[in-house]
């Protein structure tokens, strides 16, 4: 792409943040009014102080006007209580505003993110997502908490003493602000570099927390393997990459300032010259010298200042567009608008010709799959690893839509339902038990928040869990920790059966529920399952065939294709694939 397109390209993104960013800011209108107005009030008090300051000085230290002292002597100090409280009001306003955006940001971000479809996580890492949310969601809260406070503030000031300066001499101040477009170019050059160095560097601290998590979480092989100085040396690299990012933003920073000195300083030694001259020939008075010094001086500083905010600026624009990418993310499973919800749920799959492939894949997960079983069977799917099972569980609950052919719930298009009502007929256990670092009752009732304690209770001895929850310090008030680091893996996967089964569901889905297991826990969590089983369609995938002997359907999978079916007496006489895994687990 040519640097012009590019260029354009940019303004136009850069645009669409703006906006983005200002329908944030919009609910707020009034309070920014708000201050606004107390910038322009302290911005004319400033004026005002910088206005008198020539005939003061000349007033009482050349003409010992012994009156005028008095006068300073009570009146500064009440500008200045005035100016201190339209300064606390200004900070408090933009301070609030600045608090309410990022909290609202916060919000639509969390929200949107739940909303996303599965394939979102598994294109993008929880570590960089977590980088977004905090460290970025941080930078944003500067910009718009402290760019309208002291840009608008600083503007404002600049403006009045230009105006100050042209009405005291409009010669001398056609001087003054020569430098203004000297500095408007240099801090959009600048800018455009601290924004991409910015934006690279961003992108950097997600891979960073990316190895600090990935080191925390896996710490017992890093150990076990003695990886320690390999894991170092690997975040050494990002953290050396981040410095290089970061010193070429700060190079532009620091750049800013010492150039816009130098200029400034120039154009005031020529004012300072030229005043000079104008004083030795009668054309400009004393008073009006040290008015129109004050002013040049009292805009210099906020000029400065505004070099400076460039660079929150640009920081914090990088950081709201890495934010507003995921809140342009859309959702791969769409939602109809016009979809029905199930009053009465028999329980009937059936899958029509169902073809899936992966986004990040080339080849086909499920190849023209069909079969179908009848509400209240028990059916497994098995088969080598990679053969499709799990894929199977994710387009019932719809975490994703299939490429070709559909999915049917008790004859009706999956796509036609309601998808969270459908889910609310469902009921997961996976191999990976979540557990929430909450109570034991809080995690039971995910699924179903209103439940009563005897329900909880009744879905706790169905799963065979109430006895060692009855056993823990605080029943079920004991709060689990982080993933449940407090319980066993057994107990782990009752609590997720209880949870599971607390909503009644009409289909349960299992998804290697006992894989993770040992023998002991296998077969008191099978126990488990297999009581719950009544008057429910259970789908079944299973890595240890011992678990599906007594499934009504048992359907083999290969690379996608179905290969067999048949209960587990017919499987094994028919001699095929699902002989061989079960001799080779024997």
């Amino acid at each position: 792409m040519t640097d012009p397109a590019r260029s354009a390209q940019d303004k136009a993104r850069f645009k669409v943040l703006v906006r983005a960013l200002l329908r944030y800011l919009k609910p707020h209108k009034t309070r920014l009014i708000q201050a606004a107005a107390s910038m322009i009030v302290l911005a004319a008090i400033k004026n005002a102080v910088i206005y008198i300051s020539g005939p003061v000085i000349k007033g009482v230290f050349m003409d010992k006007n012994m009156d005028l002292l008095r006068l300073i002597v009570i009146g500064l100090p009440v500008l200045f209580v005035l100016r201190m409280m339209v300064e606390y009001i200004n900070a408090y306003l933009m301070s609030w505003i600045g608090q309410r955006v990022v909290q609202k940001v916060r919000e639509d971000l969390f929200d949107h993110i739940h909303r996303l479809s599965l394939e979102f996580y598994w294109r993008k890492r929880s570590s960089d997502v977590m980088s977004r949310v905090i460290n970025d969601l941080n930078n944003v809260q500067s910009t718009v908490q402290f760019i309208p406070l002291y840009g608008i503030r600083d503007v404002l000031t600049v403006v009045a003493c230009v105006a100050l300066l042209f009405y005291l001499n409009w010669g001398l101040a056609l001087i003054a602000v020569i430098v203004l477009p000297l500095i408007a170019a240099l801090l959009g050059v600048l800018g455009k570099k601290m924004r991409k160095a910015s934006a690279e560097s961003n992108v950097i601290v997600g891979e960073i927390s990316h190895k600090f998590q990935e080191s925390l979480q896996g710490i017992t092989v890093v150990k076990a393997f003695n990886y320690e100085e390999q894991a170092i040396a690997r975040f050494k690299i990002s953290n050396d990459a981040y410095f290089s990012k970061m010193m070429r933003y700060l190079r532009a920073t620091a750049m800013s300032g010492p150039v816009m000195e130098f200029i400034s300083g120039m154009v005031l030694l020529a004012i300072i010259y030229l005043s000079g001259k104008a004083i030795f020939s009668g054309t400009m008075t004393v008073e009006n010298f040290f008015s129109f010094l004050a002013a040049y001086v009292t805009a210099y500083v906020p000029l400065k200042n505004i070099g400076n905010l460039n660079s929150k600026l640009q920081q914090g624009m990088a950081s709201w567009e890495r934010i507003y990418q995921i809140l342009e993310e859309k959702p791969a499973v769409v939602i109809k608008q016009d979809t029905g919800n199930i009053d009465q749920l028999d329980g009937k799959i059936e899958f029509l010709d169902v073809s899936y492939k992966y986004p990040s894949r080339d080849t086909q997960v499920l190849q023209n799959l069909s079969f179908k079983i009848n509400p209240g069977e028990v059916a497994a799917f098995v088969g080598p690893s990679g053969s499709g099972k799990t894929t199977i569980i994710h387009l019932l609950l719809r975490f994703f839509d299939p490429v070709t052919g559909k999915v049917e719930i008790d004859g009706h298009d999956m796509l036609d339902l309601d998808t969270t009502d459908l889910r609310a007929h469902m009921g997961l256990v996976t191999q990976d038990t979540i557990l929430f670092d909450d109570t034991v009752l809080g995690n039971i009732k995910i699924g179903m928040p209103n439940a009563t304690m005897e329900e909880v209770t009744e879905a706790a001895k169905a799963a065979d869990a109430h006895a060692f929850i009855a056993a823990m310090p605080q029943g079920y008030d004991t709060v689990l920790g982080e993933r449940g680091v407090k319980l066993s893996g057994g107990q782990r996967q009752r609590l997720a059966i209880a949870r599971a089964i607390i909503k009644k569901p009409k289909i349960l889905l299992l998804d290697e529920a006992t894989s993770n297991l040992d023998t002991a826990s296998e077969q008191a969590v099978q126990g488990a399952i297999e009581r719950i089983l009544g008057g429910r369609t259970v789908v079944m995938v299973a890595h240890r065939l011992s678990t599906v002997k007594n499934a009504d359907k048992i359907f083999v999978l290969k690379r996608g294709e179905l290969a067999e079916t048949g209960t587990h007496e017919e499987l094994l006489k028919l001699g095929g694939i699902y002989k061989g895994l079960y001799d080779a687990q024997s």
